[in-house]
């Protein structure tokens, strides 16, 4: 891949991120069964995510007694251009709660009202909301068929193509 292909790919990358407000989260339960649910976020420079949810989610109980997670970043459908190749990336994490006596627990929540504005005021005046930490693991970026890469690095922001020889069949 030549530098500007390069420069392409991340910039679909880093786009794909940036415009995305909200992710798919999966869970399991204590008998492993699995859910899906959603929720907005919130990155940190270290790029975990943060998600501030009800206790009355099933998924909120699930994130707290099997602590990890998958996530999913995806295309939105109405941009795009085929809809069985759509760009997403996606997330295994381990997850952490948040306590309200944390040191960094308001400075998360005031960047969720910077994102998602006065909503957010009501959500903290309520007793069952918990900010759970979602530390990422491992990753895939996927742009398209046969476009696929692993995600690497301390940041899990290196990119590499996963090719015909990495694909393990039965």
């Amino acid at each position: 891949m030549n530098h500007k292909e390069e420069a392409r790919l991340y910039k679909k990358f880093y786009g794909l991120q940036a415009e995305t407000r909200s992710l798919v989260l999966g869970t399991v339960d204590v008998k492993g069964l699995p859910r899906v649910s959603y929720a907005p976020y919130v990155r940190c420079e270290a790029g975990n995510f943060h998600i501030y949810v009800s206790r009355l989610s099933a998924h909120t109980a699930e994130l707290t007694q099997c602590p990890v997670a998958s996530v999913l970043l995806i295309e939105d459908e109405s941009s795009a251009t085929q809809i069985f190749a759509r760009m997403r990336i996606t997330y295994l994490c381990n997850v952490l709660v948040i306590e309200r006596s944390d040191s960094v627990y308001q400075q998360i929540l005031t960047q969720f009202s910077e994102n998602f504005g006065d909503v957010i005021n009501v959500l903290t005046s309520l007793p069952d909301f918990v900010l759970f930490r979602l530390v990422p693991q491992s990753g895939r970026f996927v742009t398209g068929f046969g476009q696929a890469y692993d995600l690497t690095g301390e940041h899990l922001d290196k990119l590499i193509h996963i090719g015909p020889e990495q694909i393990k069949r039965p």
